[in-house]
């Protein structure tokens, strides 16, 4: 479906394009507010300095998905038979919008009552399913661009992969020894990030299954049919 979306929006004079525009930038955007926080995941809490620009980057993607909202509504009155593909735009960017969400609960862990994470193999699985969110990030926008079924699929099952890992994760923690902060810090990173996973695995479903199928796997062609939840 993402094909099809691609060429309405690359269309000579095509009134989508800006709204395509929009959304990557919805991409790029939360990109740069994972990056910001990355280096402080373990601490205590970002800096104030930090945290004021990952809120400002957030009020800006929200502002871009109600702009898109805005004129794929107007567009709709006047191209009715683009229902299809405003309906998995409008899906996409509210997956977009959650990513920077989740960064935002990210960094606000520490006010939950998280602490310090100290090293161990606990930290290290997170740190490895951080990277794995990280590595969907990074590869989201160029696969929508280039329309790489292949990497798609890959990278769905790697983070279908990593949210499985994230419930195992939440099990082995509560069996551990780790104080309650550390506990309470765990077991938010890794539900967050299992979350900010998922939505970008929406994402990149848009380029594998049509659009009543976004957000699903199909069996038959992929998986175990279940939700990427």
């Amino acid at each position: 479906m993402w094909r099809e979306l691609l060429g309405i929006f690359r269309g000579e004079h095509s009134p989508l394009e800006e709204v395509g525009q929009e959304f990557k930038q919805m991409l790029v955007t939360t990109r740069t507010m994972s990056e910001l926080l990355r280096p402080h995941v373990f601490g205590s809490a970002p800096p104030l300095d930090v945290r004021k620009q990952l809120y400002d980057l957030d009020v800006e993607v929200n502002r871009l998905e109600r702009s898109v909202r805005k004129r794929l509504i107007t567009h709709l009155s006047l191209r009715p038979s683009h229902v299809p593909y405003s309906l998995l735009l409008i899906s996409l960017c509210k997956d977009a919008e959650r990513v920077g969400d989740y960064i935002k609960n990210i960094a606000e862990v520490g006010d939950l009552g998280g602490g310090e994470l100290a090293s161990g193999p606990l930290r290290d699985e997170l740190e490895d399913l951080i990277g794995v969110a990280t590595l969907l990030h990074d590869e989201v926008l160029p696969v929508l661009e280039a329309q790489s079924r292949e990497r798609a699929i890959e990278l769905v099952q790697v983070g279908r992969a990593a949210g499985k890992r994230c419930d195992a994760l939440i099990g082995a923690i509560a069996q551990s020894d780790l104080p309650p902060a550390q506990v309470t810090a765990m077991v938010l990173l890794t539900r967050f990030y299992k979350r900010l996973g998922a939505h970008l695995v929406n994402i990149l479903s848009s380029v594998i299954m049509p659009v009543h199928k976004v957000d699903f796997y199909d069996e038959s062609e992929f998986g175990d049919g279940s939700r990427f939840d």
